[in-house]
């Protein structure tokens, strides 16, 4: 979705109440509302859908006969209907741009961990345009791997009640939306990720365990034990393996003129943004994140029917001597339905399959 938006005049005595009334005729105070065009697209296209709808502006703008600028009634013609909605001959245009204007690699890296572990994220923002892009710019970087699961960047609100959903989720809502929404995920009964992307913040909504009383330990001597000061597992963010490693890569990319700052080599900034470049360093992370599960998956065949296995608890036993966070993470990634259909689909490597043949 990409939206046009205006500010428009209301001078109509009929739609102004007495007050705005009295403040438009004795001070010249004119009451303004907010009015916009919405285009929706299957693929995301955003770039020549505000191409076009800027063209839309211009035209409307220029035309002396026309009510765009006074009107909240106003209605593009036919013709800039068919200029708007013509068929665009590029696939995508998509940009990861927009996502690292929002959030700081690190949150970047949690987001998409939360995507991967199959959790409910919840986006908000004060522009819808922005929902959009950030909800299919996570999707793209999600490659090979697929969100499986519901998709609504842009939730309008005779909807939020989705957020009630019991299966994993992405959804984005409006500012204007977001209180509600925070009440519906603090009901939630699982764990939520809400991403401000206007602030650049990401908190994990929880609902605590039910507490026990205990009559056997004082607080006072057993402090670790006590109910007050256990800290539920869900609420901190899911960490990304090689996070760290990951986080300085975007970095230099992103920023090149911090990051980069002390470096006599460093030369200015290129005017395009790195997309390829942190497309190609998510892609071989995955890449190489796969390749290490490769020797735990095998083939069963029987009669021409085949299906790969994964030995999930010889996988984790190699990462129980390392880092605490991403044992954490390998245990929910490896029972996602993302992780499910992608062994059944890609047998996790090209030629697995043929070499158990």
């Amino acid at each position: 979705m990409v939206c046009l938006s205006r500010y428009i005049p209301i001078t109509d005595a009929a739609e102004l109440n007495p007050l705005e009334l009295v403040l438009l005729e004795q001070k010249n105070l004119r009451r303004f509302v907010l009015a916009g065009i919405c285009v929706l697209s299957r693929v995301p296209n955003f770039e020549t859908v505000r191409r076009r709808l800027r063209q839309l502006h211009a035209d409307a703008t220029a035309d002396p006969d026309s009510t765009y600028a006074t009107s909240t009634q106003w209605r593009p013609t036919l013709a800039q209907l068919s200029a708007l909605t013509a068929e665009s001959s590029v696939v995508t245009e998509l940009s990861t741009h927009t996502l690292f204007t929002c959030l700081s690699p690190k949150h970047v890296l949690q987001v998409l961990a939360a995507v991967l572990c199959e959790r409910k994220v919840l986006l908000i923002s004060s522009h819808v345009s922005v929902l959009t892009t950030v909800g299919e710019t996570l999707r793209l970087l999600l490659r090979p791997l697929q969100w499986p699961h519901v998709f609504a960047p842009v939730l309008p609100a005779c909807l939020v009640d989705c957020l009630h959903c019991p299966t994993p989720f992405v959804f984005g809502v409006h500012r204007t939306l977001a209180s509600t929404a925070l009440n519906v995920v603090q009901d939630s009964d699982s764990t939520v990720v809400v991403v401000d992307l206007d602030a650049d913040s990401i908190e994990c909504h929880v609902k605590p365990p039910p507490r026990r009383r205990s009559h056997a330990k004082d607080p006072r001597r057993y402090p670790d034990t006590h109910p007050d000061n256990c800290r539920h597992p869900d609420d901190s963010p899911d960490v990304l393996p090689q996070a760290v490693e990951l986080d300085a890569a975007l970095r230099v990319l992103v920023r090149p003129e911090v990051e980069c700052s002390d470096d006599v080599s460093w030369t200015a900034a290129p005017a395009a943004f790195p997309d390829a470049d942190i497309l190609a360093l998510f892609h071989q992370t995955w890449e190489r994140m796969l390749d290490s599960m490769e020797e735990f998956s095998f083939v069963l065949a029987d009669d021409g029917d085949s299906m790969v296995v994964f030995d999930s608890i010889g996988f984790l036993q190699q990462h129980r001597q390392g880092d605490g966070a991403t044992l954490a993470f390998y245990q929910a990634f490896l029972k996602t339905q993302l992780f499910s259909h992608y062994i059944a689909t890609h047998g996790l490597l090209g030629g697995l399959g043929e070499r158990y043949r």
